[in-house]
């Protein structure tokens, strides 16, 4: 088990620090620290916020949450890019989530509920995950047949569906997330845009497989 943990040793990393984290926020830093300095407020643009709002949660159950997705995805991304490359996505997805959920909620709606965790960073990864392992997941050193990208393509239908509803879900941080690896992209080598621009198209091709499917099967079943 120690070993399955420690298989992709930045994604775990990341998965206890966020973990121990919550408890110190909640035990040793003062409320007014964490209201200050690790929630971000869309009409508030302070990239610090920003930042650290990645490192908060709300709740229990929303850390846990986070986690789970994050330590099966973030080991997908780890494999197929590498630590220093992994870290440039999630850090891009991180900053871009919250500009946009800034942007939007801020100038546009402006709404100034704040917004914590770790949701849109990881976003950013199940973007990545989708492109270059649409298919499958590392465990153990083997890969198993997983469609990780239908996991993406239906957060992303569902945060879209859902991104003026008042449910107190992050939707445009989501959104950010997702399409950070757009940005992120022109920092990349040739080689590595080649293979997120190959990923995106075999999603497409796959997406599109996939809602054919979904047509018949409900066509022939109503």
């Amino acid at each position: 088990m120690r070993e399955f943990f420690w298989e992709f040793p930045l994604t775990g990393g990341l998965v206890l620090f966020l973990f121990f984290f919550f408890f110190i926020s909640v035990f040793f830093i003062p409320e007014q620290i964490v209201l200050s300095y690790f929630f971000s407020y869309p009409q508030e643009w302070n990239p610090i916020n920003w930042i650290l709002s990645t490192f908060m949660h709300g709740n229990f159950s929303h850390l846990m949450s986070n986690l789970l997705y994050l330590f099966f995805l973030g080991r997908a991304v780890e494999y197929k890019v590498g630590k220093n490359k992994f870290l440039l996505f999630y850090g891009m997805a991180a900053i871009i989530s919250s500009l946009l959920d800034a942007i939007v909620r801020g100038v546009f709606l402006g709404q100034n509920t704040p917004v914590v965790g770790a949701s849109g960073a990881i976003s950013g990864l199940a973007a990545v995950a989708a492109l270059l392992s649409p298919f499958s997941i590392r465990m153990g050193g083997v890969n198993f047949p997983f469609p990780l990208f239908l996991i993406a393509w239906t957060s992303v239908y569902t945060d879209i569906t859902n991104v003026f509803e008042e449910d107190n879900i992050a939707r445009w941080a989501h959104l950010g997330g997702f399409f950070s690896v757009i940005i992120t992209a022109y920092f990349l080598e040739e080689k590595d845009k080649k293979k997120l621009k190959n990923g995106f198209l075999l999603n497409i091709i796959f997406f599109t497989l996939t809602l054919i499917l979904l047509f018949f099967f409900e066509a022939r079943y109503k």
